[in-house]
């Protein structure tokens, strides 16, 4: 059963990743007075080089936390951005579950993604699911294993033949590609944006950059970036 939760997982990281993720240009709302271009909000974060530390809250209740740290890597002038935390997930019948993970998000000097790997593991057994994305290369690479023991390899391209193999890998019905590309010319684009904004934490009134990810009217993400790169706050409306 794990073994197929880890495989649905994949497909809808597939789907998250060619929906929202994997944009290739930037669109700051120009008709606010107060926006201000995403890419001065990132050259913050990669200035400065701050940590943040996030617990995580789903309805109240905290279920886990998440580690970011930007670095710039000198050599090349080129970015990345590293993540780890874990997260209780709620099963059927009430079980708890929990999932770690360690991620970095490697890009160009334009913030343009070229590498993604995520590294996701659970306990009691332990499993692991490791994802390579290469932008660049345009494929993506997954493998299952207990242990150090390999029970699932899978390379896809990052087109429909690669989604189709994914969904025929989680045993769901093939219509559900079909259904995708049907409502697809329906799915607005994704658009990035910051405006200037406030936070109030801890009493205190701080200036912040409101850095948010849209399509259509619905806020897939937003956070609040202090001044000096330092993620303070940030929520997924779509996830609760």
């Amino acid at each position: 059963m794990l073994h197929r939760f880890l495989v649905i997982l994949i497909v809808g990281f597939w789907l998250v990743m060619t929906s929202l993720l994997v944009v290739r240009e930037l669109y700051p709302e120009s008709t606010s007075l107060n926006a201000i271009p995403v890419n001065y909000v990132g050259q913050l974060v990669f200035q400065h080089q701050q940590s943040s530390d996030l617990q995580i809250f789903s309805g109240g209740k905290e279920v886990g936390f998440i580690h970011v740290q930007a670095r710039p890597i000198s050599r090349s002038n080129k970015r990345e951005l590293d993540l780890h935390g874990n997260l209780s997930i709620a099963l059927p019948k009430g079980a708890q579950h929990r999932l770690s993970w360690v991620s970095s998000i490697q890009m160009t000097p334009q913030f343009a993604v070229e590498r993604l790997h995520v590294d996701l593991s659970t306990q009691g057994p332990a499993h692991h699911l490791d994802i390579v994305v290469d932008c660049i290369a345009q494929t993506a690479t997954f493998a299952v294993k207990t242990g150090d023991k390999i029970i699932d390899l899978t390379t896809v391209t990052l087109d429909e033949n690669g989604l189709a193999m994914l969904i025929a890998k989680a045993g769901l019905n093939p219509a559900m590609l079909q259904q995708i590309k049907s409502i697809g010319g329906g799915i607005p684009h994704p658009d990035f944006s910051s405006q200037t904004s406030s936070l109030v934490l801890s009493g205190e009134k701080l200036s912040t950059y409101l850095l948010m990810l849209k399509a259509g009217d619905q806020t897939f993400f937003e956070a609040h970036v202090s001044q000096l790169g330092q993620v303070l706050k940030a929520q997924s409306p779509l996830l609760g």
